[in-house]
């Protein structure tokens, strides 16, 4: 977040949207102190209360009991105006408490946005070692199995170029190398398979299984199981994978999936990489 804002300004009027857009950007979920909020923009907490004192004057935030500052009604009421994903966030709401309450494990639905994949909704494990994936988590597309599954199941048949240009290979989070070549043969298995599952591809501390949603036909999203590499065995990754199949499947369009498994669909086989 400090980078982000960090960027050469022209004046004071720039500088103070820009430090007041990473006021708003650095709430998160549960809000933050001033303390807190300066650290994190990188101002002098003197700076960060001027401008929070202007930004909750216009309802862009509110300041609880706890003296932490939360985003406001004018600021949620325009997220929810300018939110492509509304229409879709019930059904991944609803998928991914199912399947949380199925595994206590975390569970997120990941939407394809340009080259990343972005967590729209979660559901957090109870455990006390537990995978954090909160919404607005952006990584990039080709590392982790939410990312796989939606380049395998996508429309985008020719992702390739626009992911990698002229680059052939690519660093996962333990360094190892792994080639695009590689990453399309994967692809090719991910969809006769039904399912995409990593370890150790975006984060070094977790794997993922991940299980295509779609509504009319169309892709929409991947529902995946995030869990920590602590909880990794081979006898329990299937469960894993039939579980986190059969609960997108059940809040996909029914026609669609039933239409997918009279044309012949592979069953699922569990290989662990």
């Amino acid at each position: 977040m400090k980078n982000d804002f960090h960027q050469v300004e022209n004046s004071d009027s720039v500088r103070s949207v820009t430090r007041a857009l990473g006021l708003l950007t650095a709430l998160g979920k549960e809000g933050r102190s001033l303390t807190e909020l300066a650290r994190a923009v990188g101002i002098s907490p003197s700076t960060a209360s001027r401008l929070l004192n202007t930004l909750q004057g216009l309802g862009f935030i509110a300041n609880t009991d706890e003296n932490k500052y939360v985003p406001g009604l004018a600021l949620t009421s325009l997220l929810y105006s300018t939110d492509q994903w509304a229409p879709l966030r019930q059904v991944a709401r609803a998928a991914t408490a199912a399947l949380s309450t199925e595994l206590n494990e975390t569970v997120a639905f990941f939407v394809r946005t340009a080259g990343d994949r972005l967590c729209i909704e979660s559901s957090e494990s109870a455990q006390v070692v537990r995978r954090i994936c909160h919404p607005g988590e952006r990584k990039t597309i080709f590392r982790g199995a939410a990312g796989k599954a939606l380049l395998a199941f996508g429309e985008d048949n020719d992702p390739w170029i626009d992911l990698f240009g002229t680059d052939d290979r690519f660093k996962l989070a333990t360094d190892s190398v792994r080639t695009v070549e590689q990453l399309k043969k994967e692809c090719d298995e991910i969809r006769r398979q039904g399912y995409a599952f990593s370890r150790q591809e975006s984060t070094l501390e977790s794997w993922a299984v991940a299980a295509p949603v779609y509504i009319d036909g169309k892709l929409v999203g991947v529902l995946t199981a995030v869990i920590p590499l602590t909880r990794f065995s081979e006898a329990g990754l299937a469960p894993v994978i039939k579980a986190t199949r059969d609960v997108a499947n059940r809040y996909s369009n029914q026609n669609h999936v039933e239409r997918k498994r009279k044309n012949g669909r592979p069953k699922a086989t569990v290989r662990a990489r």
